[in-house]
């Protein structure tokens, strides 16, 4: 009888399941894309175009910050990027410096039957500060 009542039970809760997708919501499908957003050159090579464009503060730099941002970003079918959302960062002023550097980034968008679309990407980025990093002048302060 226990047998019974619990493949009901799992049959009842499947059903549920099954009835709750609704595949007929454009909004709800799965987009084949014949090429994925990517990085001209690769993510190596976006990883040195960023590092070589990030300016770090004299804490950061003095602290030799080391970690990963992990982001979530969408590639736009002009090849801008927009979205960003930093999902774990790092002090010292880095996630601002990240984010504007990223947001001027240009990614070869993804393509769907052979049009460029939009496209989320997620990415774990490494950072090392260190003492050769490239300081960031303040724009406040002339050296007269």
């Amino acid at each position: 009888m226990k047998k019974i009542l619990l493949l009901v039970v799992i049959g009842s809760l499947l059903s549920v399941y099954v009835q709750a997708q609704d595949y007929s919501d454009p909004q709800n499908m799965d987009v084949d894309y014949n090429r994925d957003a990517d990085y001209p050159g690769g993510v190596n090579k976006f990883i040195v175009d960023l590092w070589n464009t990030m300016e770090f503060t004299q804490e950061a730099i003095d602290a030799r910050a080391d970690g990963e941002i992990m982001v979530s970003f969408d590639v736009e079918p002009d090849s801008t990027v927009s979205g960003i959302s930093i999902i774990a960062g790092m002090d010292y002023g880095i996630n601002e410096e990240f984010t504007k550097v990223l947001s001027k980034m240009k990614f070869k968008p993804a393509l769907a039957e052979g049009n460029p679309v939009k496209m989320n990407m997620m990415l774990n980025i490494p950072i090392r500060v260190g003492p050769k990093s490239k300081l960031k002048v303040d724009d406040n302060h002339s050296t007269d």
